[in-house]
């Protein structure tokens, strides 16, 4: 997959970062599943049967959400935006850290020892037990299902094994039923029927997040954990489509292009403040019943926006929403439509979880599978903004290797002095032997 693409305004981008996570938990559709108990395998929508069990409990309960683990989903969003930008060389991002996050705490879920130090602190995840985290999970769901009639968000996890021959513990997968409704699915179609599944919840917004591999790679992973989000939400004042009209935006270089830009008057939730020395505006543009919106932060012309996004921080966007005022004006939009894809082991390396590869050595997810590692983290997002309302998806995948898988994929460039031959393998009778000490 390509290392890094898209096409999305940053300042939206950060904008959907802030906007809340809205969680309807239904099984997964797509080839090769297996329900948990009480649902079907083509369940794309929330139903009470396919509610995961620890959901439905604090629903009924009325539990409270924890403002830990809204904290903790914000600020590691934050700072994995943070960490994509150097390397965006200009290009726009954007991501689902509800999806990365939630894919990344399932698989928390097995690690011990200094993995599991290592991956709470890169999620920012404090003195949550994972008993804590899984609850506070499962209240956030609980509490933000059905939000809006004009909004549609669904959030889905999947979990991929050999089936036939499976070593993944049976705790691990009873926890990640109860409080995340994983679908069960079968390792050995892979990576086709996990794509497909990601499809399907996406509504064909993403059609691969576990990328191609070489023959056999798959047969010998040990499990791969998928998430998908999708969101469809309608302005609460749409757009005027007549007023849409081509205009310049300009580019972090000082270049311009052209972008159709739609347009808006009307009262929204602003403010106009300085932070660590730059001015901003910020606006929130409300969907259906206002209850989910998409929140807008633009720094004044000539500041660095990747300098303004590394200062960010949750209890500074919390500061800054707090003091939002009703206030009348005009409001101009980019119309887009964009993607972006992202293979995240670096990044998350760079925020400190890098003993939980493969790579390292060290991983220890000793509660998951004897001997299991993370080989890699997959993330895309698409989003498309009209005049209408907003549809985005974000997915998800984290492949479950050994380090024994890891260790064949190596990289070997031949660019000084080496030894050769041509040998018949039947026999190992040496053909033809050489050193090559100058191709040319």
């Amino acid at each position: 997959m390509q290392k890094r693409n898209g096409v999305l305004a940053t300042s939206v981008a950060i904008g959907a970062l802030l906007t809340a996570a809205v969680v309807l938990v239904g099984c997964g559709g797509g080839s090769d599943v297996q329900s948990p108990p009480g649902g079907t395998p083509n369940d794309t929508s929330l139903s009470a049967s396919a509610t995961p069990s620890a959901v439905a409990l604090a629903q009924k309960a009325g539990t409270l959400v924890d403002p830990a683990i809204v904290a903790a989903d914000n600020g590691f969003g934050i700072r994995l935006l943070d960490a994509l930008l150097p390397e965006s060389d200009g290009a726009n991002i954007a991501i689902s850290p509800l999806s990365v996050a939630l894919a990344l705490q399932v698989v928390y879920n097995g690690a011990a020892g200094t993995t599991r130090t290592a991956m709470a602190q890169t999620l920012q995840l404090g003195n949550l037990s994972t008993q804590a985290l899984n609850s506070d999970n499962a209240a956030l769901q609980a509490s933000l299902i059905n939000p809006d009639p004009k909004v549609q968000l669904t959030i889905a996890n999947s979990l991929w094994m050999h089936l036939a021959s499976n070593p993944v513990s049976s705790s691990f997968t009873q926890t990640d039923e109860t409080y995340y409704g994983v679908t069960l699915g079968d390792l050995s179609g892979a990576p086709d029927n996990v794509n497909a599944w990601a499809a399907s919840e996406t509504h064909d917004l993403i059609t691969e997040i576990l990328p191609p591999e070489p023959p056999g790679y798959y047969q010998q992973i040990i499990a791969v954990i998928a998430n998908t989000i999708y969101f469809k939400g309608q302005w609460t004042a749409p757009f005027d489509v007549s007023q849409t009209a081509a205009a310049p935006f300009t580019l972090i270089d000082g270049t311009q292009t052209s972008a159709e830009m739609m347009h808006q008057t009307g009262s929204y939730p602003y403010l106009q403040e300085t932070w660590h020395g730059n001015r901003f505006q910020a606006v929130r543009i409300p969907y259906g019943a206002g209850r989910l919106s998409m929140l807008i932060v633009l720094p004044d012309s000539g500041v660095s926006l990747s300098s303004f996004v590394a200062d960010m921080t949750v209890d500074g966007i919390n500061s800054w929403t707090a003091q939002l005022q009703t206030t009348s004006g005009s409001i101009a939009l980019p119309r887009f439509t964009s993607t972006y894809g992202a293979s995240l082991p670096p990044d998350l390396t760079s925020l400190g979880m890098g003993i939980a590869f493969c790579t390292s050595n060290e991983a220890d997810f000793s509660a998951l599978a004897p001997l299991a590692c993370i080989s890699d983290v997959e993330h895309k997002t698409v989003v498309e903004v009209d005049e209408s309302g907003t549809v985005a998806a974000g997915a998800t995948s984290v492949t479950i290797g050994t380090a024994a898988v890891q260790a064949s994929q190596f990289a070997m460039t031949m660019d000084h002095p080496f030894f050769y031959a041509i040998q018949d393998e039947e026999t190992g009778e040496l053909l033809f032997i050489g050193v090559l000490m100058n191709p040319s």
